[in-house]
């Protein structure tokens, strides 16, 4: 009798550790997520005829070798964001941005405006599940820009740019690139590339430009 209730505890141990390892296997990797939204300060070089291509200062931080991501990152407590119409997210603290020398580098060079540094977590889901990610959850006034960012995977991991400047910078927009908001055109950048981990992405505008990064992170959120 005892023998049996032991193998029945043993038995029930075995599966519950069976199910365990096989939902750490299903669950989907979280990525570190990072965006410098940054502002051209020269629009001597920029026409309507003439698009701006990436400056030389921009040329050589595309070129550098970036720090890798190791470890976990643990998001301060209270900054996870989740509801039903979007994926688990956490806001990473500035102490643990991976680009902190790149803006660095950017202000160095007098070419740019830093007008935005966000970093978080999150998982990337399939193209025809994957949500926009309002600036606003990202803590960006919307003074400094409006829309929404997008980390998503079909083939491979794609990340999604749909941003305007917001009123409050007094842009003058020139080039084609423009959204409507009351009446007053507004430089806007609308792309989606293709993202290689720990590689920086630019999506570039006459009047202002976004940096993206992502690297694979082991970040598990506490149940």
């Amino acid at each position: 009798m005892k023998l049996r209730i032991l193998r029945k505890i043993l038995t029930g141990l075995l599966i519950a550790g069976t199910s365990a390892h096989l939902a750490a296997q299903d669950a989907p990797p979280y990525y570190q997520v990072e965006i410098i939204v940054l502002k051209h300060l020269d629009q001597s070089r920029t026409t309507r005829e003439i698009p701006r291509v990436a400056e030389q200062e921009m040329a050589d931080i595309l070129d550098q070798d970036l720090p890798r991501l190791e470890g976990s990152t643990q998001p301060p407590a209270g900054d996870g964001l989740d509801g039903p119409n979007r994926a688990e997210l956490y806001l990473v603290n500035e102490n643990e941005y991976l680009l902190k020398e790149v803006e660095a580098r950017l202000r160095k060079s007098g070419a740019y405006e830093i007008l935005a540094h966000r970093s978080w977590l999150q998982t990337a889901p399939e193209a025809a599940e994957a949500l926009e990610l309002n600036l606003a959850d990202l803590e960006i006034n919307p003074a400094v820009a409006t829309g929404g960012v997008s980390l998503y995977q079909r083939r491979y991991l794609h990340f999604a740019v749909d941003m305007s400047l917001g009123g409050g910078l007094n842009a003058n927009p020139i080039g084609s690139a423009f959204q409507t908001i009351k009446g007053n055109a507004a430089p806007s950048i609308a792309d989606s590339r293709r993202i290689r981990l720990e590689k920086l992405v630019y999506y570039d505008q006459p009047q202002f430009g976004v940096l993206a990064y992502v690297a694979r992170s082991d970040f598990k959120p506490a149940d």
